[in-house]
This record gives C-alpha cells, structure tokens and sequence, in this order.
C-alpha cells in the first residue's frame, strides 16, 4: 500500500496494522462521546469504554482479509488521530438493482474531535473511496444516524445522496433509526 500525505502539514494516511488497535479504540471511544451526545442515551455512551472499542478494533484488523475490509488510519503528527474502513457492502436489498458485488461500503470514519472541520475526515474519506474503486466497485454506500445532522452535512458536502431506508440501532434499550446514503464512485 502506499501511503498518502495530506496537504495540511504532519497528516500522513497509511494501511491500519494490528499495533494501531489500541489507538482506533481511542479514537472511536472519544469521537462518540461527543458527536453522539444528545442523540444517544446519556447511559449508554457512558456504559461505553475505550477499551471495548479497542476490543471491537483488535476483532476488526483481524478478520479485515476474511471480510475483504480495509482500514485505514490518519496519523497527525505521528499519532493515530483517525481511521477508516471499507469493504462490500452488507445491504442485502441492494435496493436500486444494482448486481451483487458492485457496491462497496464505507464502514465508519472516525477523527479525534480536536482535529475535526480541518479537512482530515474529507481526505481519508478520499483516500478509501479510491481503495474501493481500486477493489472495482462503481457504488458506494454508508449509514449514519438519522438525527446526526453534522455527519449527514459532512456527506452530502463530499458527494454522497441520500437515499432512504431505515436500519436499527440499538443503543442501550433503545433502537435509534439509520438512514442510508449512496454514491458513485
């Protein structure tokens, strides 16, 4: 894999390896407390640890080949400040026709909220679009909370529409609805 650097001086997006659990887990962990303050239960993101999200983390860079999922991390003056991943997509409606296979996802993307609005989240965001257009998908979807108006902001600015249907998410003892979003790539 070759890595790529953002123009903003000291970012540096590469290829997550098994060493960067621990730093995922983190950021994820710090990401959700504050972007999903107010549209999670108050108990349940306090329930939340790092160190289960390292867990989830350690799970996910272990079974990306089986999975074919890529992770990608954006180190910001050397440190693990973000990452993303990709791979097929997991809708089984593939609600436009679209022929089994075609689309990608993408996973999750998750900064360090201090580096948020700085323009990292768009370039490795960029960077694992191309990773699934390299893996021949013409499509790409994601889902996001559906009250999580900044991240839907965020998407529809980078080029995604949205596209409807509705997913669960439980949350505690609450099931939040997702939406979806779709792109060509």
């Amino acid at each position: 894999m070759s890595s790529s650097t953002h123009p903003i001086h000291g970012v540096h997006i590469r290829e997550a390896v098994a060493g960067d659990a621990e730093d995922i887990g983190r950021v994820r962990h710090a990401s959700w407390q504050v972007a999903y303050s107010g549209l999670m239960p108050a108990d349940y993101l306090a329930g939340l640890s790092v160190d289960g999200f390292v867990l989830s983390a350690r799970r996910m860079l272990a079974d990306r080949a089986a999975h074919r999922v890529e992770v990608l991390v954006a180190e910001v003056g050397g440190v693990v400040s973000g990452f993303a991943s990709v791979g097929p997509s997991r809708d089984a409606d593939l609600a436009d026709g679209s022929a089994e296979g075609s689309v990608g996802e993408l996973y999750a993307i998750y900064l360090d909220p201090a580096i948020w609005r700085l323009g990292i989240g768009a370039r490795l965001q960029e960077i694992a679009l191309e990773r699934l257009r390299a893996q021949g998908y013409a499509e790409a979807t994601l889902w996001v909370l559906a009250t999580n108006s900044a991240s839907r902001a965020f998407y529809e600015h980078t080029g995604w529409r949205h596209v409807g249907g509705v997913s669960g998410f439980e949350a505690g003892t609450e099931v939040l609805d997702e939406t979806r979003y779709r792109r060509t790539l």
